[in-house]
């Protein structure tokens, strides 16, 4: 799985950057106009990383153009029902998805649509298998944030490709500990061709350390192949 810790350093690299330029972006301006993101989740049959940026020309807290780039890559192991063995997968991504955020009195929307490139890679290889090889495709996602109180927050993330098809969606509830730290519970569920996945959890949102956002989450999840076990998820933004 040599493209996965390739993949991996440079999201490694591009964390060490983001925080070591971290303070320095805490002085920027009051609404500042990138956002960047980097993460990870794995599960017992998976480990993915993923990172990208936000661009508003007119500032992420304001109505207006917004371009989302994203990069994502990760192994998994599924069993082959015409090999009757497990498959071990490599997947990369990139998007390019330019749209539209939407910020009204507490409501944040976010809506994108563009190109998407994968690359699944399979050992041994499985031609029984609807994902193998390179993909050109069309994906759609949008972020929902809404504050409908001071003490509470509600969210909602989904994505649907054209490859696949595959998609995902998650919800979560939050109630605000100490500002502006948000803990809560989470659902989301994935799918890919014939495969779903159903998870369960709690997570954590909004702990700032300097310019730097963090977030997590973890809990049980249970998919299509009659598998379960725990995922744990942990991702931080910044500001620029």
């Amino acid at each position: 799985m040599c493209a996965l810790r390739d993949f991996g350093a440079a999201i490694a690299a591009a964390m060490m950057v983001l925080c070591a330029a971290g303070p320095a972006g805490a002085g920027g301006a009051d609404d500042p106009s990138f956002l960047l993101f980097a993460g990870t989740d794995l599960w017992r049959d998976g480990a993915f990383v993923h990172g990208g940026l936000l661009w508003s020309p007119a500032g992420l807290d304001a109505n207006g153009f917004t371009l989302k780039l994203l990069l994502s890559g990760g192994d998994y192991i599924y069993p082959s029902a015409g090999l009757n063995m497990d498959v071990e997968g490599t997947m990369l991504s990139a998007a390019a998805l330019p749209g539209w955020r939407f910020t009204y009195d507490g409501i944040s929307i976010g809506v994108y649509a563009g190109p998407l490139a994968q690359d699944y890679r399979l050992t041994p290889d499985d031609p029984a298998s609807r994902l193998r090889g390179f993909y050109v495709g069309g994906q759609f996602a949008s972020d929902v944030w809404y504050e409908p109180s001071p003490a509470t927050m509600v969210a909602l993330n989904g994505a649907i490709a054209s490859i696949g098809p595959t998609g995902s969606l998650r919800g979560a509830f939050g109630v605000r500990v100490f500002d502006p730290l948000f803990v809560g519970p989470e659902m989301q569920g994935i799918w890919c061709a014939d495969y779903q996945e159903l998870r369960l959890g709690a997570h954590v949102t909004g702990w700032r350390v300097d310019a730097l956002e963090w977030s997590g989450g973890g809990g049980w999840a249970v998919d299509s192949e009659r598998r379960s076990g725990p995922y744990v998820r942990l991702g931080f933004s910044a500001r620029y």
